[in-house]
């Protein structure tokens, strides 16, 4: 099992077109993977999860694993709705689906749906804590970071180098509240003060009243918990005004929409650091790359939408990862069942491990649904529309740049 990850991506890069043509002949009789993302909505994150279960289903059909270890997969826009992630997750149970793949929207409410019927679901974005209970939730496991790793990595970062009261910015989102109340806690916990608690309107247009308040409340730094919209929005407010004080965003502050909001003034998003995994593990950039070599052989690059330095800034597939990930989970536990799903492919999920995208080892235990290790966060800094790993952290340090 531990190696069925690096066996499947040279598969990958081999394969070409036939990936493409495997996955529509993969269809009948095969257990079904439903993966619901908020495709049109937020498309970066959509984006990211659709095709990484995508490519390994395409990889797993070349790779001679038994069939019924071979899932098809069916992709459904969620619009970032809890409703509509709840009607999905219904139709999935209809269906006697193997797994549910989501980004997290709704994930507490479609765990109502899932656990009853031992349906896993494997949430590849979301990192807030209200839904991961083994006892509680069963079927719910997260491949991605956690909030509390992320947060706590953060307030310590802060605690360490930046040593000034900051004000925290968050969004009325799901992702904005609970990435705000874990903030509170390790901020607290680490010794940084707060000067300022703002919720900002997810779909706000302009938040300069806001940021001007956090300016006035002589804030040494801001930290910015939110959607991609209003990450921009913050930062544009701040340096319009010529206010030059730090920046630390989300995860989502990778997020290509950032860059293509602030491209009139790609000078203002310099020196911008946001928290999130590390992209390459210890083993090397290698199995990423070669992860990344086969994602842009079915899709091409990533393109952010921005040119910086005379070439256009390219995206890493780094979130495609974790439904990647997922999808070679559930093949492992499809193996281990003979192509059983419900509650016995639910207590193999809890056993069976496989080597990740990037080398990482990907399992779970009974009582462990946390699939990335709280030692794996780092900080990102962007100069030039480009981000890279910071040079005062330890773990970022000895990460190598990869290339945009």
């Amino acid at each position: 099992m531990r190696v069925l990850g690096a066996l499947l991506l040279a598969c990958a890069l081999l394969a070409g077109t036939g990936c493409r043509a495997a996955e529509r002949g993969s269809a009948a009789g095969a257990p079904l993977v439903v993966v619901s993302a908020p495709l049109a909505s937020q498309p970066w994150i959509g984006r990211s999860v659709a095709r990484g279960a995508e490519l390994a289903q395409a990889v797993l059909a070349r790779s001679g694993s038994p069939p019924g270890a071979v899932p098809r997969v069916r992709v459904v826009d969620n619009g970032a709705s809890p409703s509509a992630a709840v009607a999905i997750a219904r139709a999935a149970v209809r269906e006697h689906a193997a797994a549910l793949i989501t980004d997290g929207t709704g994930a507490l409410a479609v765990s109502r749906v899932t656990d009853p019927a031992s349906l896993p679901v494997f949430v590849v974005f979301d990192g807030g804590g209200s839904f991961l209970d083994p006892q509680a939730h069963p079927t719910v496991f997260r491949l991605a970071p956690a909030n509390r790793y992320l947060s706590r990595r953060l307030a310590d970062y802060l605690a360490a180098r930046h040593r000034q009261p900051v004000a925290v910015l968050s969004d009325d989102s799901s992702y904005g509240r609970d990435g705000a109340r874990q903030l509170d806690a390790d901020l607290a916990y680490s010794g940084v003060p707060v000067v300022a608690r703002i919720v900002l309107p997810a779909a706000a247009p302009d938040v300069s009243a806001q940021v001007l308040a956090a300016r006035r409340a002589r804030a040494g730094a801001l930290v910015v918990w939110a959607g991609a919209p209003v990450l921009a929005q913050v930062i544009r407010a701040a340096r319009s005004t010529g206010w030059t004080v730090p920046v630390y965003l989300s995860p989502t502050g990778e997020d290509p929409l950032v860059r293509q909001v602030l491209a009139d003034h790609p000078a203002w998003l310099d020196g911008a650091t946001f928290v999130s995994f590390r992209i390459t593990s210890e083993q090397g950039p290698a199995p990423f790359e070669r992860f990344r070599a086969a994602y842009q052989q079915r899709y091409g690059a990533d393109p952010v939408g921005v040119s910086a330095g005379g070439r256009p800034v390219l995206q890493p597939p780094d979130w495609a990862m974790f439904s990647y990930d997922a999808m070679l989970l559930v093949s492992a536990a499809l193996t281990l069942t003979a192509g059983v799903t419900g509650a016995p492919l639910l207590a193999a999920v809890e056993g069976a491990s496989v080597t990740g995208a990037n080398g990482d080892q990907r399992g779970f235990g009974p009582d462990d649904r946390e699939g990335v290790s709280s030692s794996d966060m780092y900080f990102g800094r962007f100069s030039a529309m480009r981000f890279a790993p910071v040079t005062d952290d330890a773990l970022s340090t000895q990460l190598p740049a990869v290339a945009q």
